[in-house]
């Protein structure tokens, strides 16, 4: 008799989840796994605007040093001047705020002034006016007010500072 009792016993401590249990928590994780994942391919957007809003800050930073250095030159004034930087070379300003070159050569003027790397794209348009900055994984922008891209327009009289927008990525 007593070699009944044990072998009962042992059969007790050796129940596992059923089928049924097993079911319900793949449905119960299958739920959360729904509700959680487009918070997270949302977050895609928000970083990348958070990066351009770094490049914003480049921007407006440089600027403000350009225009300092300016100051010191005195030719914060005038429509068409240069400053020479710390590595020797010439950068052309109007009204003390770095100018946006026609020349193919905007990627790498620019480039020297806010050191990005090369996940960033970096064009001017035809007259000039109006420099360009967007991720390169995302694509040449239709207009200046694509998403997910940064605007320079460089100053346009004495005492104007440029106007840099950012558009958010969506």
């Amino acid at each position: 008799m007593k070699s009944i009792n044990t072998l009962k016993q042992s059969k007790k401590n050796q129940q596992g989840f059923t089928l049924i249990e097993l079911v319900i928590v793949i449905v119960i994780l299958g739920i959360l796994a729904v509700t959680v994942v487009p918070k997270y391919i949302n977050l895609t957007a928000e970083a990348n605007t958070a990066t351009l809003q770094a490049v914003k800050g480049s921007l407006e930073g440089a600027s403000a040093l350009v225009y300092s250095k300016s100051i010191v030159a005195g030719n914060q004034g005038e429509e068409s001047a240069s400053i020479t930087l710390t590595d020797g070379d010439p950068l052309f300003i109007s009204y003390g705020y770095p100018v946006v070159p026609t020349s193919t050569l905007v990627e790498e003027y620019w480039r020297r002034l806010i050191n990005l790397d090369d996940g960033f794209v970096i064009n001017s348009n035809n007259s000039g006016a109006i420099l360009t900055i967007y991720p390169a994984s995302m694509g040449a922008p239709a207009n200046l007010t694509s998403p997910c891209l940064v605007t320079y327009k460089g100053a346009v009289g004495q005492n104007i500072a440029p106007v840099i927008r950012i558009f958010d990525c969506i």
